[in-house]
């Protein structure tokens, strides 16, 4: 299983109103999303120095870039309408929230070679991402559709977009340097169920991929 795992639960039911109005409201998010950015293209400049000289992620480094990286999953996933419920601002791990995404604890030792040559190393998933964000784009486009007209979210496309989030975040795990394992593609095994509704039966289970 790959240290960076994504799993997101399944709503049927959907809310319309936060849906039609998706772009406006994740408004405060995409500033905070900024500072992140901003803080973890620091953090890796100094992680990536650290590997170089040490053979080891800083620990207070990966756990800043790790949670990072859980924000932006978390605030994507809202944003492409895996989800209705407004993802928090904070970096820790909410296991409450109904996209989950699960880092691994550090190394205790990583190549120095990748860590030297990432961004070359960087280049095929570059573009992989093109085209899975053609599955991304599409499948939050037809979510859209779907939820604002007639209230519900299908499952397929909740497979899909779970699929294309969870590569992205493994992606840009290998990219903070968080990883050394080349993030794979495809292998992701998807489990779809209705979260119940109170006193009623679960279905199934959550969208997951590892």
């Amino acid at each position: 299983m790959y240290p960076i795992s994504y799993e997101a639960d399944y709503v049927r039911e959907r809310n319309r109103l936060t849906t039609f109005f998706r772009l406006i409201l994740a408004i405060p998010w995409l500033i905070v999303a900024y500072v992140y950015e901003i803080a973890a293209f620091v953090v890796v400049i100094i992680a990536w120095f650290a590997l170089l000289i040490l053979g080891r992620y800083p620990e207070w480094a990966y756990d800043f870039n790790a949670g990072t990286l859980r924000y932006f999953t978390r605030f994507f996933a809202w944003g492409y309408l895996q989800t209705d419920q407004f993802p928090p601002f904070g970096i820790g791990p909410d296991p409450t929230y109904p996209v989950r995404l699960q880092v691994a604890p550090r190394a205790e030792k990583q190549s120095r070679l990748k860590a030297l040559f990432r961004i070359i190393l960087i280049v095929p998933l570059i573009f992989v991402q093109y085209a899975i964000n053609f599955i991304h784009i599409g499948a939050a486009l037809v979510a859209w559709l779907t939820i604002v007209f007639r209230g519900y979210q299908p499952a397929g496309i909740h497979n899909a977009l779970a699929f294309a989030n969870g590569w992205h975040a493994r992606a840009f795990g290998y990219m903070l340097l968080l990883r050394d394992e080349y993030p794979p593609v495809g292998d992701e095994p998807v489990q779809v169920g209705d979260v119940p509704a109170a006193g009623q039966p679960a279905l199934g289970g959550s969208a997951a991929t590892q």
